[in-house]
Formats: structure tokens, sequence, C-alpha cells
């Protein structure tokens, strides 16, 4: 019974003890890094729902998201060249002076046909080139002559404003000066008549372009006297270019040789890009050697036909293959959009006449294919014709 009683007042007192203690202080919440208003996730992005008509109208048509065993790419940077024996340079087969074909010549940087006249040549009889040298020789030595003659006049002159020369020597210079002009004037009537009297003497050569291509460049002017084997135009054939890549040695072997390389101009984006031209395929080719030891890259040629009017030194971007490859995701690259900011877009087609933005990442082209690493699932239908109209109701025309 006395211990009944202890351990009833035992219980008492920590229950009193418990009362007067109270709850625990709470500890104090920290502030939050950060704060965001009105989160907008990917899957609440807005959706376009078109009527049945305006869907007939805009012919819109999808196609899945495929799955297929793809290869791998490395986006490198290459140079436009122009082939080996596709740059021609015409000189003077003889000597002669060069004449303006009918209708003017060419100018540096217009498309010539093979055999289209660029200059026409009065060629020079052995005889009538002796005698022009014989003229040059002349002329040469009068233009000498005059030049003495004129720094003698000019220092007598100096010294008779000093009283240090008579005015009869200053009289003799100016009359020595005037004979050696008279002799140069006659050089040049000399020179000129060896020049027509070539004329005539032999028929008009034609100087022609040899090959198709571009004018690049002209070294001499119509009514030039040229000597042989002068240059007098440049003419390239850039209706096949080559790219050149430089690839570090060290990755040379995981480039496939046999798949081809797909080449875009930088303007285009990254495989083309909104509104650009889609990257080409590019054949890979044996080249002569090289390489550069500084970078330890090795250089790579593929052959493009030129159809999108690359020049020779522009730079583009090359997609090379490798040899590692795999199943990917793939759509056609019709499907894909591209924003102000340069994320790329497609748009899911969802039952009753819904279509979703969805947002995708590229991992590269394949042909007229893109391969993803984010986007919708396999068997997804994507739209292809009538993406740009979609975008364009989402966001209203011009943006």
């Amino acid at each position: 019974m006395k211990n009944t009683r202890s351990l009833i007042l035992f219980l008492a007192l920590l229950l009193a003890i418990g009362a007067c203690s109270g709850p625990a202080p709470k500890a104090p919440t920290p502030p939050a890094a950060a704060h965001v208003e009105h989160p907008v996730t990917e899957a609440s992005l807005t959706s376009v729902t078109l009527s049945p008509e305006a869907e007939k109208r805009l012919a819109i048509q999808t196609v899945p998201v495929t799955m297929e065993q793809v290869s791998g790419t490395r986006m490198v940077g290459g140079e436009v060249i122009v082939p080996p024996g596709r740059a021609v340079t015409v000189t003077a087969p003889v000597a002669g002076t060069l004449v303006v074909p009918p209708g003017g010549a060419p100018q540096p940087g217009t498309r010539v046909r093979r055999g289209q006249r660029i200059f026409g040549l009065l060629p020079l009889l052995p005889g009538d080139r002796d005698l022009r040298i014989e003229a040059e020789r002349a002329m040469a030595a009068s233009t000498a002559e005059v030049e003495a003659a004129r720094q003698r006049r000019q220092r007598l002159e100096q010294l008779l404003k000093e009283g240090a020369a008579s005015l009869r020597a200053v009289e003799e210079a100016r009359a020595q000066e005037a004979v050696a002009t008279a002799a140069i004037e006659a050089a040049k009537s000399r020179l000129g008549s060896v020049n027509r009297s070539s004329i005539g003497s032999q028929g008009e050569m034609s100087m022609e372009a040899p090959i198709e291509g571009l004018l690049k460049a002209v070294h001499a002017a119509a009514g030039q006297a040229v000597a042989s084997s002068t240059p007098l135009f440049d003419v390239i054939a850039i209706d096949t270019v080559w790219i050149r890549v430089a690839v570090y040695a060290g990755e040379l072997a995981d480039v496939d040789p046999a798949a081809p390389a797909a080449v875009s101009s930088l303007s285009s984006g990254s495989g083309g890009g909104s509104g650009g031209a889609p990257p080409q395929a590019a054949q890979r080719i044996s080249a002569p050697p090289s390489a550069d030891a500084n970078s330890a890259a090795v250089d790579v040629f593929y052959a493009l036909p030129n159809t999108t009017g690359f020049r020779p030194g522009e730079r583009v971007s090359v997609a090379l293959p490798l040899r590692a490859g795999g199943p990917a995701l793939v759509v056609p690259e019709a499907a894909v959009l591209y924003d102000t900011y340069g994320g790329t877009w497609v748009y899911e087609a969802r039952p009753n006449h819904v279509y979703v933005r969805r947002r995708i990442e590229i991992a590269g082209h394949v042909g007229s294919k893109v391969k993803m690493t984010r986007g919708p699932a396999e068997g997804t239908p994507v739209v292809t014709i009538g993406a740009a109209e979609l975008f364009g109701t989402e966001f209203g025309a011009g943006h």
C-alpha cells in the first residue's frame, strides 16, 4: 500500500514538471534562395486547335517519330578550295598588242563559256620584233637624256640667280633640253609606227577561255604590248569544289571514310537553320596528303557539287560521319521549327485536331532527317507540312 502511494506521487510530480515546461520552441525557417512566380512548365505550353475546314485548307500532314540506326557525326570547320587542274592561267603565245573584242572584255568575277573570247592579240613578226626592240631602246635613251638635260637646266638657272653662271650657259642648257625632248617624241613616233606596221602583217589571234567557269583575274589591258608568255587572265571552274577539313590526328580513325559528310554554309546555322539551304552531301576523295604539325591536324578532302554557289576560300560547317553509331529518334527536317533564340521545336498531333508544340534537342543530321537526343517518343505523330503555319497561328504573323 505504501509502495502504491509512492508511485502515484512520483507520476503526479512528473506531470507537474511537464506542464510547467511547455512545448519546445521551433527552429526558425531559413529564407528561400529564390522565388519563382507564375512558373510555366513545358507540359503547359499553348496548344492549337484547328477546325476541320482550317486543317483541310492547310493540308497538314504528319509522320511518326521513328527509331533508326544512325551513325554519329562530329561538327568541324572546312574550307572551300578549287580542285587541282581546275584553275587555268592563259598566257600570250607570242609577243603582240592586246585588243578588245567586239562587245567589250568580260570583267573579273563574271562567268565565261569555254571558247569565249576574252582578248584579241595582234602578234609581231620577227622583223617587227627587232624593230620594236630597237625603238624601245631609243625611247629609253631619249627619256634619260631629257631627264639629264632638265636637271642641268634647273641647276644653271639657280646659279644664274646667285650670279655664279652666265646667261649663255642657261640658254645652251635649254636648247639641249629641247633637242632631247624632240628626240623622245621621235622615238615615240617610231615605236608607234612599228606597232602600226605589225597590225595586219599577221592575222589577229583570239585569246579564249579554255574551260567554262569564273573569270578570276585579268592581268593585262587592251592596247597593252605584251611579251611572249605574259599572263593575261585566270579562269577557274567551280561547278565542283573540294572541301578541305582539318581533323585532329588522334581522331582520324573515328571518321568513316566510306560515308558522305554533310556540308552547310555558316550563314545557315548548324545543319541549315531556318530559311537556310539544307546540308549537302560530299563524298570523301583521295587527294595529295597534307597535314599541319603545329596543330597536329591531318587534312581530309571531300568533293561537293557546287549547286549553292560556294566561293573559293569560304569557310563552311562540316558534319563528319563517325564509325560508331546506334539507334536514335529521328524526324524529318521539315518538321523542325527554330525560334528567335535558336530553340528547336516540333508540333505533336493529338486527337480532335489538337496540336501541341514540343521542344527537341538536335544531335545531328542524317540526310534529310534530324537525329534527336530529346523529343517526343517513338511513334508520336509530328507535323511536317503545315508546321510553319501552326507556328504563325500560335504567335501571330511576323513573330
